[in-house]
């Protein structure tokens, strides 16, 4: 009788032939398409910064939102393709299918230090729908802050504070959104001694700020405002979208600018209140390390996206990962309330034509997309309700005196948590 087919292949080759097919899909779909508007707008930004530069860009475009490194690759990008807009937008998305393929390889690290995920989440993670959709098809570099982020918290699992705030400093330099969880760092490497915080803080302040350097000297006020001040488009996302549903004057106006007294006075409120919960989060977990720093991350995330004034859809990659190892079984409907929501975004904005070549949402479309939103923003509210209470109380971590995996120096293992794994 012939080996069955898991008898023959080892879970970690399904989980690379998985990837390799997820890729393959990828990598066909950005050479055959344009992407979303965010594609456009990178090229507009790489053609403005070959004419003005990025100081000018700064200052007379509010929709350039992005580091200084970030520009100036995109403009290398733009000076490389030249009139060529699809050879723009497929080497644009290669850089985030890259990432991909690095987290998912990331990922089967983790498990062999630490026996988890499971490795049918991982097989699901690698061809997540979600992942396929921005990486192949939507355009932006979210995934390459994901992976940037994603080696900070595993160099926390393997006790590396320098590297931790080099890579966390590299994925702020992509993207500025990870400083939204940059106390969960700082506190964990805070509670273990003034040694190892020094050396997360000063690595990753002198590369942030090394990164930053170009904006804070030239247009101090304008890459602050573009950059740090940026939250989003109003109306699109969990509260403010019920807000502009109901049809109050004030609340009608659905951009990130031009907002009403009252639409700004929202918007501050819910950045202090997601500030304030991933403040209490990183302090009350700060001890936990191993695989509960993930958990963390991914509370954080969870509670982010639950307050958040606006999410587009190719954040949906945000918290992937880390919701990911935090609870595989809550990943699933998390994944699926996403990538639903996000079909039913780039149908609307295609079109209503598939397979999508251009999604291009002009406003309107809101109306037949905007209420699926509610089924990823309401499986956040559902995992904060059930998990809340036992995050904000500081479960138990796991593994060692502090939950971290030491190479042993003799024979190149780790030890933690109680085994000891080839590295």
């Amino acid at each position: 009788m012939a080996p069955k087919l898991s008898e023959r292949v080892s879970p970690r080759t399904l989980v690379l032939l998985l990837l390799g097919l997820a890729t393959g899909v990828k990598i066909l779909w950005a050479l055959n398409s344009v992407g979303s508007c965010d594609v456009i707008l990178f090229r507009a930004f790489g053609k403005a910064m070959v004419s003005r530069g990025l100081t000018q860009l700064y200052i007379g475009t509010p929709t350039f939102n992005h580091t200084p490194l970030t520009g100036w690759l995109v403009k290398e990008l733009y000076l490389a393709t030249g009139p060529d807009g699809l050879k723009f937008a497929a080497i644009l998305r290669f850089g985030s299918i890259l990432a991909d393929i690095g987290l998912v390889l990331g990922l089967l690290q983790v498990r062999k230090l630490t026996g988890k995920p499971p490795w049918w989440a991982l097989c699901l993670f690698a061809v997540s729908p979600v992942s396929i959709m921005v990486s192949g098809f939507h355009g932006n570099i979210d995934p390459i802050m994901v992976m940037l982020l994603f080696f900070a918290a595993m160099a926390v699992l393997t006790d590396r504070p320098m590297l931790c705030g080099v890579l966390f400093a590299a994925a702020c330099n992509i993207k500025i959104v990870p400083v939204l969880v940059a106390p969960v760092f700082i506190f964990y490497w805070v509670a273990r001694g003034w040694r190892p915080a020094v050396r997360f803080m000063g690595s990753s302040g002198a590369l942030m700020l090394a990164g930053a350097s170009w904006g804070l000297i030239h247009c101090p006020a304008a890459f602050l405002k573009n950059v740090f001040g940026y939250g989003s488009y109003w109306g699109e996302w969990g509260i403010t979208y019920w807000l502009r549903e109901t049809g109050m004057k004030g609340f009608e106006t659905m951009d990130f600018t031009g907002l009403s007294v009252a639409q700004n006075r929202v918007v501050l409120v819910l950045k202090v209140v997601t500030l304030a919960g991933v403040l209490a989060l990183a302090w009350r977990r700060r001890k936990l390390g191993g695989m509960e720093f993930f958990t963390t991350l991914g509370a954080a995330f969870t509670w982010i996206f639950v307050f958040a004034p606006g999410a587009a859809v190719q954040y949906m990659v945000w918290f992937a990962p880390f919701v990911l190892l935090m609870s595989p079984k809550w990943w699933v409907p998390v994944t699926a309330g996403s990538a639903i929501y996000m079909v039913q975004f780039y149908q609307a904005a295609s079109h209503f034509e598939f397979p999508w070549h251009l999604a291009f949402p002009m406003g309107p479309e809101i109306a037949y997309w905007g209420p699926w939103m509610n089924g990823a923003w309401g499986v956040f509210i559902a995992l904060l309700c059930w998990r809340g209470m036992g995050w904000f109380l500081g479960e138990r971590g796991e593994g060692g005196r502090d939950g971290t995996y030491k190479r042993d120096g003799t024979d190149g293992t780790y030890q933690g948590e109680g085994r000891t794994c080839i590295a």
